[in-house]
């Protein structure tokens, strides 16, 4: 039994492995990505449903609660629940004052599903393709939630996919999901139905969960990947605070909406926290092998953004602690990235896609040039995405600099289930009125 994590270029090999006949994938974060403007739609629809009774946040957050629980449902082996009676517990969880037709209502949202469909992941066309070349078979195993095993069929048709698969199991069809090990077990009878030489060490299953993917396939001896966060960044996101769960925000929102709007007190506050965080996890691994550092702050072109403040704090914080402690070997300066922006949209509203489209028509200009031994520390307020750390490390690479790069916030947000626009849920939390400005 073999046990491996990693990348899609580490699979391929995996999978040439003369032993493995047969390759199971997970569909949900393996396979496919989900597409955020499927979820800005959805929350869309159901407003619409209810005459603009919530709001995309509070629907958004019902999605992200009942999906919560019910993974862990299903992670502790427990029978799938339906789509519809998931559906159900999330209008339970926003209580409309009104009924709907649920079944209508479900069938609109797996319209939009087809109609904003998940993005293929790449890699996964490659992996498949050599199974092909190495007459192997392969299925789908995966855990469904809100959108059902039978709507997951109708895309891989639309996608001319389905007809690479031998079989799909989805949990809601099956009655249990991973890790159980009845859904392996059934993964087993029908792997060996059709290809006789195949028993269940002549498997492979392929997954992004530890748990519901990777653990659950080695309780059931089969051979298991742990396919890693295939993300686009080059650099690990660095925080202070993570943001896993909308409804359990690790700081102020308040305090933070009075920062993105022009607090100067809170951007010294926030400053300074995110410096005695850098100092306590990162100094003594990071500084004491660079003579030179320069800290930046997000780009801007003309007038500084609320995260230049809190960047030059940190950065005076810095020179602070290196005085005090007499630290005179380590050189630090300022840096800034000129950035001529090139559109007039709310940022804080838009999906990631949709970020990433708009920024990238901006032009950014590396003020400050490091030198390849200096340590470059990139600061920002928060990463939802990740988009803005995508610029910084193309410009890098475009400039043909090499550097040394580590990139901090103050928060990041780690669940990709949130829809991007959580952010303006958080920048407008208490300043949401020209009253509140002014005040």
């Amino acid at each position: 039994m073999l046990s491996n994590s990693g990348s899609w270029n580490d699979i391929i090999s995996l999978v040439d492995n003369q032993n493995i006949q047969h390759v199971s994938f997970d569909f949900w974060n393996t396979i496919v990505r989900p597409n955020p403007q499927f979820k800005e739609k959805r929350a869309e629809l159901i407003g619409t449903f209810f005459n603009n009774q919530f709001s995309k946040y509070e629907i958004d957050s019902a999605f992200s609660k009942i999906g919560k629980k019910y993974n862990e449902h299903q992670q502790a082996g427990n029978f799938a629940i339906l789509p519809l009676d998931l559906l159900k517990s999330v209008l339970n969880e926003i209580k409309p004052s009104s009924n709907v037709n649920l079944i209508g209502l479900c069938n609109q949202i797996n319209t939009l599903f087809l109609a904003y469909p998940p993005f293929i992941e790449p890699s996964f066309y490659d992996v498949i393709d050599l199974i092909n070349q190495k007459s192997k078979t392969c299925s789908i195993t995966s855990n469904t939630a809100f959108i059902s095993g039978s709507v997951i069929v109708k895309y891989l048709e639309n996608c001319n996919l389905l007809h690479r698969f031998s079989f799909t199991i989805f949990s809601d069809e099956f009655g249990f999901g991973k890790p159980s090990s009845k859904i392996f077990d059934y993964l087993t009878i029908k792997a060996i139905e059709c290809k006789s030489i195949v028993d269940h060490t002549n498997i492979l299953h392929i997954g992004d969960n530890l748990q519901s993917d990777y653990n659950g396939a080695i309780q059931s001896s089969l051979t298991a990947f742990h396919l890693l966060d295939n993300n686009l960044l080059k650099n690990h996101r660095n925080s202070l605070h993570v943001i896993n769960d909308i409804n359990a925000i690790p700081f102020s929102s308040e305090e933070y909406s009075k920062f993105k709007f022009g607090s100067y007190s809170l951007a010294q506050k926030f400053g300074v926290d995110l410096f005695e965080f850098f100092k306590a996890f990162h100094f003594d691994k990071l500084v004491c092998d660079h003579r030179k550092i320069i800290v930046y702050s997000s780009p801007y072109m003309q007038i500084p953004t609320s995260s230049y403040y809190l960047t030059h704090t940190f950065y005076k914080s810095f020179k602070q602690f290196l005085a005090a402690k007499r630290i005179e070997t380590i050189q630090i300066e300022f840096g800034k990235i000129e950035r001529c922006q090139t559109y007039t949209e709310d940022y804080g509203a838009l999906t990631a896609e949709e970020r990433f489209n708009l920024i990238k028509n901006d032009t950014y200009k590396l003020i400050t040039l490091p030198a390849k031994d200096d340590l470059c520390i990139f600061i920002d307020d928060i990463s939802i995405t990740g988009t803005h750390q995508r610029v910084v490390e193309n410009l890098l690479d475009s400039s043909g600099i090499e550097t040394n790069s580590f990139f901090l916030y103050f928060a990041k947000l780690s669940n990709s289930d949130v829809c991007p626009s959580f952010e303006n849920y958080l920048n407008y939390q208490f300043i949401n009125e020209i009253t509140k400005l002014l005040k």
